[in-house]
């Protein structure tokens, strides 16, 4: 249920109103029958594909939340437990379902920072004094005391307020963002990588452009690194490099605008999962290449094939032994964290660094070898259930939820 007491919920948070963000996060995440109470004809035409007609009620004072929450009590009759929140209320996937999934006490809430709003999960029978707690904070306090009380992060939830662009709640919605990869991301995918496409994703957010289209944009730039790279010389390898390096960074951004716009999709997450390993193939393919071209030595063709009968190795393994047994999820540890250090994709900045210097066939070596190390070391820790981080099983930025 979501109270609209006032057009707060008409606000553009990153170019979507705060009420259709809920609504959508409400929908994707198995809740089909969704409430709107309070001031209903602005946000009727918003709504229109995600509400049926029927389920906004129109209400204007809270003593009307009694005989309104009677009456929708009866299409609740199965639920067990329901979500309400207001309009002009912000918050991310991960803080929405760390409440929607708490289980215990009838009544559940997050608070938005002290302001005696927030986001509840009650019983039905609760469901007529938490409408009037929101409809008027303060009014109702005894509603929260024998409440559970769960923490949010990030700063999150947070009402709106003023007029205008609220960009405090999109500096927070970015923070969520941050808290969420840092303990996957490289050391240079933290402290550079991620504020490069912070910035793009933050302005792309206001434009017409989806996650897709950013996706396509970053394999097309991959594909073009390793065109330069397979003609060989320093010039096009230096220049290979840096375009991949923008690949990378770019295919940081899909996954960022896909939740600040919640455009999250399975074919978008297929799509980058596809693009990513077509762009890898293609890179270390052309570098590979790009040696033969470039000294005519046969070696260099072999070390590309090793290579890539390492990156099948890698493949089988993961598929074997993970993708195909996700449920005997694998504890943190040593291994784990090794083989997420080399699973991150902060080579890139290695072969920036390289290039540089004219030594990109020491790359190209270091991950002929590192594939099968790697391949190796998964296998061991598979078998010894040592531990896989669950970043490492989603396999793309754009799948964050």
């Amino acid at each position: 249920m979501i109270l609209t007491p006032d057009e707060k919920g008409l606000k553009k948070v990153f170019g979507i109103p705060a009420i259709r963000r809920i609504a959508l996060l409400c929908s994707r995440n198995g809740f089909k029958d969704i409430h709107v109470v309070g001031l209903t004809d602005p946000f009727r035409p918003i709504l229109s594909d995600l509400v049926d007609p029927e389920r906004f009620h129109a209400a204007r004072d809270r003593e009307s939340m009694d005989e309104i929450a009677s009456v929708i009590r009866r299409s609740f009759a199965d639920a067990k437990k329901v979500f309400v929140t207001k309009a002009g209320l912000v918050v991310d996937k991960m803080n929405f379902l760390k409440l929607t999934g708490m289980r215990g006490k009838n009544i559940s809430y997050m608070e938005a920072g002290g302001t005696g709003e927030g986001m509840f999960l009650c019983s039905s029978q609760n469901l007529a004094p938490v409408l009037k707690h929101l409809w008027s904070p303060g009014d109702c306090p005894e509603i929260l005391k024998d409440a559970q009380l769960v923490k949010g992060s990030s700063g999150l939830p947070c009402a709106l307020g003023g007029d205008g662009r609220d960009k405090g709640a999109e500096s927070k919605l970015v923070d969520a963002i941050v808290a969420q990869t840092k303990d996957t991301d490289g050391f240079f995918s933290r402290h550079i990588s991620r504020h490069i496409s912070l910035l793009m994703s933050t302005r792309l957010a206001l434009t017409p452009i989806r996650p897709n289209h950013v996706t396509l944009f970053g394999a097309g730039t991959g594909l073009l690194g390793a065109l330069f790279l397979a003609q060989g010389g320093y010039l096009n390898q230096l220049i290979g490099s840096l375009l991949f390096l923008l690949c990378i960074i770019v295919d940081g951004v899909d996954g960022e605008l896909a939740r600040l716009k919640l455009q999250e999709s399975a074919f978008g997450h297929k799509l980058d999962i596809i693009t990513d390993n077509i762009v890898h193939f293609a890179i270390f393919s052309g570098l590979g290449w790009g040696y033969y071209n470039q000294t005519g030595a046969s070696a260099y063709l072999y070390l590309l094939l090793a290579l890539l009968g390492g990156f099948i190795l890698s493949g089988a393994v993961v598929y074997y032994r993970i993708l195909r047994q996700p449920s005997e999820g694998l504890r943190p540890g040593r291994l784990t964290r090794f083989l997420t250090l080399m699973s991150n994709r902060d080579f890139a900045y290695l072969m920036v660094l390289l290039a540089v210097f004219g030594r990109l066939d020491w790359f190209l070596i270091g991950a002929a070898a590192g594939s099968y190390i790697f391949a190796a070391v998964l296998w061991v820790a598979t078998c010894n259930k040592a531990g896989i981080s669950p970043a490492m099983q989603a396999g793309s930025e754009a799948d964050i939820p």
